[in-house]
């Protein structure tokens, strides 16, 4: 994505780097662009949709996460598993492409 800046770049190739991201990688990122969306917000003020997009994705990654927690406790087969990382999978996907979408009319 030609989007972001070299740091975050930086930041993204060594996160992913060993094919894995750990617990303390992930808050590091989750950390970041809090700080990254509170620079935006102290630029350009506080505009209800950029504040409310940046809840929706703690709350997005809140289900993501008590999805997966709920499927594990389901006991699944691995063809289940499969089922339930390829729809989870095509739903960040959907938000990935979406983003490059909006960017774009930057």
């Amino acid at each position: 994505m030609p989007f972001i800046s070299q740091s975050l770049e930086d930041m993204l190739n060594e996160v992913y780097q060993d094919g894995s991201v750990s617990f303390a990688e992930y808050k590091t990122l989750r950390d970041d662009a809090d700080c990254r969306m509170q620079n935006l917000i102290n630029e350009f003020g506080c505009h209800n949709n950029i504040t409310a997009f940046q809840k929706a994705m703690d709350v997005a990654m809140q289900l993501l996460q008590l999805s997966v927690l709920d499927a594990k406790k389901a006991k699944l087969t691995d063809m289940d598993e499969a089922i339930v990382r390829d729809a989870i999978t095509a739903q960040v996907e959907y938000l990935r492409a979406g983003s490059y979408l909006a960017l774009r009319l930057l």
